[in-house]
């Protein structure tokens, strides 16, 4: 995991080194997010787990000048349920296809705000608990702004798992991520 940190963080200082000339209609995307509040639905309950982080790589390809299809993937960093009575940890690994539709904010070059879209698979890797989960649809939904070669975005994405385990049935996986990352053009 520190070699996997280690290597977002230099991406991250590498990033503005880069010095090409933009090109607008595909992008490379690296970011690193914060998730303050996620949450697991357990027996119909749901159970707040704990702060955590997540890593992602996306790359689009606009369709003309607003809209953009692409692929991606991120990772989900394990974190743990705040309630002392169920033990576990979760982590997710979604891979996924996603929409982005950018709208320039005149009078500033290189800059959009933007709203994004994404759909596909979600497979936990859960501890304890959640063993037995399975694999299950990805769905979220981002807004964001993008500076040059900086991109901020805050991302809703729910995920749901499968499960043969007879303690709880059906898990629902939701974070609210503030993703910060470099933009290569």
């Amino acid at each position: 995991m520190n070699k996997f940190i280690a290597s977002l963080i230099s991406i991250f200082i590498m990033a503005p080194l880069a010095s090409a000339k933009p090109n607008n209609d595909r992008e490379l995307v690296v970011k690193l997010g914060f998730q303050p509040q996620s949450e697991i639905s357990v027996n119909g309950k749901n159970e707040n787990m704990n702060a955590g982080l997540s890593g992602g790589i996306e790359f689009f390809k606009y369709l003309g000048n607003i809209i953009a299809l692409g692929l991606g993937t991120t990772i989900d960093l394990p974190r743990e349920i705040k309630k002392k009575e169920l033990k576990g940890s979760m982590s997710c690994l979604p891979i996924y296809v996603g929409a982005k539709a950018r709208t320039p904010l005149h009078g500033l070059d290189d800059t959009y705000a933007f709203l994004s879209g994404r759909f596909g698979y979600s497979s936990p890797m859960g501890k304890d608990l959640f063993d037995s989960a399975t694999g299950g649809l990805y769905l979220s939904l981002g807004l964001g702004i993008d500076v040059d070669y900086f991109v901020l975005e805050a991302v809703y994405a729910k995920h749901t798992f499968g499960t043969n385990n007879s303690i709880f049935s059906k898990p629902d996986y939701s974070t609210i991520t503030l993703y910060a990352g470099f933009k290569f053009e």
